[in-house]
Order: structure tokens, then sequence, then C-alpha cells
């Protein structure tokens, strides 16, 4: 599972990256929303329900990055709260459960990242790329919007995603069971493509995700609570500990 992650990256340089005309975020119909500004702030402690970036397509072909709430929301639920987790789905039953099947199906996105956490019972590790580049956290998304409205809270859309996650293998299953799947920057097309199924996909991306997340590097971090933030959080817990004389 991945329940916690940091996020300190350039966006334009993901923007670049992954062929987004422009930061600019969409609504539910692929138009021109918000601009970049309103994508969340570096974070070394993201945790579910918080504002995430997710890099997604809309159907005319365009890429876009946009903030969305992490924790999908299917578009048939009642509400925005569900009674059971759904910040993370296993790629193994993504294409038919109901809350994520649509999503599987036309709605991937991908969930740049610095780096993200897992915990061998109480104590935290960081995992990261070799090179401290960005990982590409394979991801889907949805658009909810609730069902009432009033003239004080008119209707309006809001954009949820949830982080797919496979078993664990090597290194990171010394640490969990489970481990995000990684999208290969060769597949990156055809992830995104809402015209492919999903479904098609799964094998072929938990396959070669896997093999990226065998060169990943990890360390033990100090334990740390819901409100702490910043680099320090990821130092190796030897470096965390060491005494300082001032």
């Amino acid at each position: 599972m991945c329940r916690c992650f940091a996020a300190d990256v350039d966006w334009s340089a993901v923007a670049k990256q992954f062929g987004v005309e422009s930061n600019e975020n969409v609504d539910s119909s692929g138009n021109s929303g918000t601009d970049a500004a309103s994508l969340p702030r570096p974070s070394y402690n993201v945790r579910p329900g918080q504002t995430i970036t997710v890099v997604a397509q809309s159907r005319d072909g365009r890429r876009h990055l946009s903030g969305a709430r992490w924790s999908l929301v299917p578009s048939w639920s009642a509400g925005p709260a569900l009674t059971y987790p759904t910040y993370n789905a296993r790629i193994e039953s993504a294409a038919v459960k109901p809350t994520f099947a649509e999503s599987t199906r036309s709605m991937r996105a991908i969930i740049p990242a610095s780096g993200y956490y897992e915990y061998h019972g109480r104590r935290p590790f960081y995992f990261h790329a070799p090179d401290d580049g960005p990982l590409a956290m394979a991801g889907l998304f949805s658009w909810w919007r609730s069902p009432q409205s009033t003239k004080q809270q008119p209707m309006s859309w809001m954009l949820t995603a949830t982080i797919l996650t496979c078993p664990a293998v090597d290194g990171p299953a010394t640490v969990h069971d489970r481990m995000p799947v990684l999208v290969p920057s060769d597949m990156t097309g055809v992830w995104l493509d809402r015209s492919t199924d999903g479904s098609s996909l799964l094998a072929g991306l938990t396959s070669n995700g896997t093999e990226l997340s065998r060169r990943l590097a990890f360390h033990e971090v100090a334990p740390f609570a819901p409100m702490d933030d910043g680099r320090r959080i990821i130092r190796p817990l030897a470096q965390a500990e060491a005494p300082t004389l001032f």
C-alpha cells in the first residue's frame, strides 16, 4: 500500500516530460480550468484526502497537469466520503471492482512523486529513484459531483484520484508486501490514452513497472507525525538521530 508520499517536484519540468501543453487544470468536459497556481505546494508528507497532482489526458488527446483529491470517489457515489478507503487500488482487481472499474477502462493518470513511504510494522522507510528524479506512479481518476445544489452552494465537480499498487518484490518486499505501480516511460502514451481499455494494460504495466521498482533506493527514516513536513523527515535514520553540538 502507499498511504504517504513526498512531492517536491518542478512542475514545469514534469509538464515538459509528459507533453503537457500548459499548466492548466481542466473541468469535467476537458476545457481549461484553474491555472498551475492551484497545484499543491511541495510536501514530504502527503496523505489521503489532501490535494495531489495528476497528469491526465482529456478526450481530445490533450494532456493536463491538475490538482486532485487523493481518495477516489466514483461518479455514482451519493457522497464524497465512502465507508472504505480508496486512496489505493489493487491492480489485480481494479478492472472488476465497481469503485475503480470505470476509471480503469478510460480514466487513468500518472501521479508524480519525489518518493514514497512504506512501513515495516511501525518503522517507516523512504523509497526513491537512485538519482532522486521524479517517480511516475500509476493512478486512476474520477470526476464526482454532488447531487444536491443550492444558491449558496451550487453543484461543482471534484477531481479525485487513487494510486495503483501491486505485490512487492525484492528490496521493497523486505519492508512491505505491497508497493505502488510505476509507469515506464515507453508505456506513458498508452496508459494515458483514454481510447484504450485499460483492462488490457494491467498485466503488462505490472510486469514492466515491477522492473523499475527493483532499482529503487530506500532507507529507514525516523517516525514522523501527520503534521511533520520538510526534507528532514526523509533523512536516513542514522543521520536523523545523530547528535549535534549546536
